[in-house]
């Protein structure tokens, strides 16, 4: 940020934007240097699952992630808690936006 905005004119935004990404690229760069490559195959019974999830115990701004296998009943709980919480969001904006679709047509 030093070379691309040396007199710091930019949102305090945009400065947390890039430090968020060079801590996913460290986190991508780390898991592939230090961890065996997966082999690409999805779990058996479930294939939609990801590989990884977060723990229960993460902080927001730096969520530790863990393997499928690893999580237990607090993290799957956590995670499914999460995942019906974004999906009612999501929802939601979907039903504003079809809404605002039918009194714009009218």
């Amino acid at each position: 940020m030093t070379e691309l905005d040396p007199d710091r004119e930019a949102p305090p935004l945009v400065y947390l934007g890039c430090h968020l990404e060079l801590r996913q690229i460290a986190r991508e760069f780390c898991r592939k240097r230090f961890e065996p490559e997966d082999d690409g195959e999805a779990h058996d019974l479930f294939p939609d699952l990801q590989a990884r999830y977060p723990t229960a115990r993460s902080s927001k701004d730096d969520p530790e992630y863990v393997k499928l296998e690893c999580l237990n009943r607090d993290d799957i709980a956590f995670n499914v808690n999460r995942l019906r919480s974004e999906a009612a969001r999501k929802l939601a904006h979907a039903d504003a936006l079809e809404e605002y679709g039918e009194l714009r047509a009218a």
